[in-house]
């Protein structure tokens, strides 16, 4: 909406309708840039990693300055993406070292079992 040059309150309100738990942020904020009140108090309080909040952050500089809009959602996005990006390459790499050990409990049984007992069975001098 915003790459076709949709104005700002109009598409938040658009977008709230299918934002889901973030669209009654969104719908307030809408309300009140077309009632003409400033960006930083037309946002209700939201939490630190709410969507809404998310959206607000990234279209405020838009908002005071007169930026394209749509370029700015998509660098943001871009910038979320590469961060859960991160974010999960190291905890897949943290799971890698938490499954040292359990998977050493299990297989060194198995190891001490099958490779050394009959190694040293065999070499017991029978007599």
């Amino acid at each position: 909406m915003l790459q076709a040059g949709l104005a700002l309150p109009r598409a938040l309100e658009i977008a709230s309708r299918v934002a889901g738990a973030s669209g009654e942020a969104l719908e307030r904020a809408a309300a009140a840039l077309q009632l003409g009140a400033d960006w930083d108090h037309a946002w209700p309080e939201t939490e630190p990693g709410a969507d809404a909040g998310q959206l607000r952050a990234a279209l405020h500089f838009a908002a005071s300055t007169g930026a394209p809009s749509a370029e700015l959602l998509f660098a943001r996005a871009r910038q979320l993406r590469r961060t859960r990006h991160r974010e999960l390459e190291k905890r897949a790499g943290a799971l890698g070292v938490r499954l040292v050990i359990p998977l050493g409990v299990c297989s060194l049984p198995a190891f001490l079992c099958l490779g050394v007992v009959p190694v040293l069975l065999a070499m017991i001098p029978t007599g």
